[in-house]
């Protein structure tokens, strides 16, 4: 007996259902509560029932099959992003009153010494300022540019923090020694 072949349209209704049922074993084998694994041999009989039918589209988007999370809970999902290269900004330089200076120790409640880079090479208690605080986490060893004050010379408010990327270019630009 010779095969003929079937008309694409057949071969689609044929092979359709062919997938969905591997789909659905792969499911199966995800689950581990047996509660789940009777609902999706339900869901599973019934789109194939449905696909024949043509309704599988509509179907599949009022169905909604629960399954363990695989990756991870909140602090997966919470987890930091990696960002290196993605936010490229503008390099700032020192304008009047700011020098650079390097984070040499944390002291706590959003203060740091800071080895300011001027004349002096004097040592100051840097301030975070409040629209920094808690977005932009500042570390030991970290590059600053800092406000100075005109009233207090001990003093200073960190106004921004540079990456290592512009920690490079300003070293090349002759702004920070070496």
């Amino acid at each position: 007996m010779e095969k003929t072949a079937a008309a694409p349209a057949a071969n689609i209704v044929v092979e359709a259902p062919k997938q969905l049922a591997k789909d659905a074993e792969w499911l199966l084998r995800r689950c581990t509560k047996p509660s789940q694994k009777e609902y999706l041999k339900i869901v599973q009989a019934v789109l194939m029932g449905f696909l024949v039918m043509g309704f599988v589209g509509y179907f599949t988007k009022l169905i909604h099959i629960p399954i363990n999370n695989i990756i991870g809970g909140r602090a997966f999902k919470r987890g930091k992003s990696d960002t290196s290269g993605q936010d490229k900004r503008e390099l700032v330089f020192k304008e009047d009153l700011q020098e650079y200076a390097q984070v040499t120790k944390v002291l706590g409640n959003g203060r740091m010494e800071v080895q300011c880079f001027d004349k002096e090479n004097k040592k100051r208690l840097g301030h975070i300022r409040g629209a920094m605080r808690k977005k932009v986490w500042i570390n030991l060893g970290d590059y600053v540019l800092v406000s100075l004050r005109e009233f207090q010379d001990q003093k200073c408010d960190i106004v921004q923090k540079y990456s290592d990327e512009e920690v490079s270019n300003l070293r090349k630009a002759e702004q920070l020694p070496e």
